[in-house]
């Protein structure tokens, strides 16, 4: 609580400020720790056994935001869990030179070597 009496007195903050506050008192608000053997900040590989495009969602089993070809390589963002306690990832890509963010993807069909 001390925490969030100094942050309200302080004259100037900004948003990533607040953000980074919030993360360190709530960590489940955003899970960027490593989960069974993904990690934040590796690239990984799509694979999915299907057959078909794999989908990138909104958010952890959210609207379907985009698709992704099996064996396409993506970079984890972040790791979070939905309502049942699955591990979904938040994957991008590289595209020319900068990241493009695709969507929560199933932990289960990403492989990291």
């Amino acid at each position: 609580m001390n925490t969030i009496k100094r942050i309200v007195n302080m004259p100037k903050l900004t948003a990533l400020t607040i953000f980074a506050v919030l993360i360190n008192i709530y960590p489940g608000l955003l899970s960027v720790q490593a989960q069974g053997n993904i990690q934040t900040g590796k690239t990984c590989r799509v694979t999915d056994p299907t057959g078909t495009l794999l989908n990138a969602r909104l958010r952890p089993n959210g609207k379907v935001v985009n698709r992704i070809k099996n064996g396409r390589s993506v970079y984890i963002q972040s790791v979070a869990r939905d309502d049942q306690n699955k591990p979904w990832v938040l994957v991008a890509i590289k595209n020319q030179g900068d990241y493009k963010t695709l969507g929560y993807v199933l932990r289960e069909f990403i492989s990291c070597y």
